[in-house]
């Protein structure tokens, strides 16, 4: 797969974590959830960004839409936190499936990169997604405790 292919399926990836965050921020009770939720929508914002601009340089232009999974996902989140009391772990398990794409796309297609930008995007990027990833396992266990 090419470089253009690869960066514009993960801007796709992240288009899709930033607009679930951001319906799940209005969707759930807890505020403190909805400013997690809103932080982390924001941190796949700017990640896609920084990765639009390095498909620009390669004369492509990024998507702005998500991908069929993404829209499949939140459909199917949006389901269960209807049909239950406790939507914020509904939301917080579906999140932290997204997480775990993005992470493991992430991982996989850049650092293994031959552009030396994008390997550099890759190591100012991965520790922020490294640990947002771990903050969403984490927030998911102590919900299913």
């Amino acid at each position: 797969m090419s470089t253009t292919s690869n960066l514009k399926d993960l801007v796709e990836l992240l288009n899709d974590g930033e607009k679930f965050y951001d319906e799940a921020a209005t969707k759930v009770k807890t505020s403190a959830y909805a400013d997690l939720f809103r932080r982390m929508a924001r941190q796949k914002q700017a990640i896609a960004s920084d990765l639009s601009a390095r498909l620009a340089a390669y004369g492509e232009t990024a998507p702005q839409g998500g991908t069929m999974l993404g829209s499949l996902r939140k459909f199917y989140t949006d389901m269960r936190a209807s049909m239950t009391k406790d939507n914020e772990a509904v939301y917080v398990a579906q999140l932290e499936q997204t997480e775990d794409r993005i992470l493991e796309a992430f991982r996989d297609d850049l650092t293994q990169s031959e552009d030396m930008e994008l390997r550099r995007i890759a190591e100012r990027h991965y520790p922020d997604l490294k640990r947002t990833h771990d903050e969403m396992r984490d927030l998911k266990r102590r919900l299913a405790a």
